[in-house]
């Protein structure tokens, strides 16, 4: 079964036409983490179904100058000479064109060492990099970009990462990842649906609780008149007022009120039971 990780990954694989300058910055979004071998620049640990769209995608830009991939050693290599900046500043001047480039190039970075969780059950988006150079400086990119990263250490990597579901959410649309922004934005619809359903049913239990306690001594009084015979010096108006105290002991003054016939009101139900407390009361001394 695909992780929701894996499948944001494929949706980000999915091209339409590309700018040239879009492109060129997804491209060095991709080799922005390789290693610089023998004038190439490679990536190792990259898998197939990322090393053919990524041919697809430059074949037009990069006419016959080629990416290659070996498929057995899962790596990929470029001449250096068509990824010849590193750094954020230089994609700046020389390679970041228009207001999607940005979008591009950290679309590609996230497809090398990016993961999100599944927002069912948490919400966390991490971008792992072995050197704290590139950790600081796609951090100051996301700065300014609006973003508010969190950095961390684990394992001796460098982790950038996102816990509010808002930063996710923006962030998956900023590289494309539209199909999966929807899934976030529905988890934290459904979630918070859920979980104001809960308080609501809480509160109505809390105010349960809150009427019974609060009625308790009426039904003890009622209880103990009839069970000694003694209802009988009720008036005929007090003894149907305790008859519904009982029949509905959760409700509070003003909802008893309502089960009357005219409805009476919620002072005139504390004064009925306040007289069954006082006859009570001389009764029982």
């Amino acid at each position: 079964m695909s992780s929701f990780s894996n499948t944001t990954k494929r949706e980000l694989l999915e091209f339409g036409k590309l700018k040239k300058c879009c492109a060129f910055s997804f491209l060095y979004g991709y080799f922005y983490l390789s290693n610089e071998i023998n004038g190439e620049c490679l990536l190792k640990k990259t898998n197939a179904e990322n090393a053919k769209s990524i041919q697809t995608l430059l074949a037009s830009v990069l006419k016959n100058k080629e990416v290659y991939y070996d498929e057995k050693k899962r790596e990929m290599r470029i001449d250096k000479g068509i990824v010849r900046f590193f750094t954020i500043a230089e994609y700046k001047t020389n390679i970041f064109k228009c207001d999607s480039c940005e979008g591009f190039f950290l679309r590609a970075l996230f497809l090398m060492c990016g993961s999100v969780n599944d927002p069912e059950k948490s919400y966390r988006l991490e971008l792992v990099f072995d050197e704290k150079s590139k950790c600081d400086e796609i951090a100051e990119l996301l700065n300014e970009l609006g973003f508010l990263p969190k950095i961390s250490v684990r394992n001796g990597k460098q982790i950038i990462y996102f816990r509010e579901s808002e930063q996710i959410e923006n962030f998956l649309t900023l590289i494309g990842a539209v199909n999966a922004t929807f899934v976030v934005m529905n988890s934290k619809i459904y979630k918070e649906f859920v979980n104001n359903a809960n308080r609501a049913a809480n509160c109505d239990n809390a105010n349960i609780n809150k009427s019974l306690k609060a009625n308790e001594k009426y039904i003890n009084a009622i209880q103990w008149l009839i069970d000694t015979g003694s209802f009988d010096a009720l008036s005929e108006q007090l003894k149907e007022t305790a008859m519904k105290r009982l029949e509905y002991k959760e409700l509070n003054f003003e909802q008893l009120g309502k089960r009357f016939e005219p409805p009476i009101s919620k002072s005139g139900m504390y004064h009925r039971l306040e007289k069954i407390l006082e006859i009570y009361n001389q009764i029982n001394k």
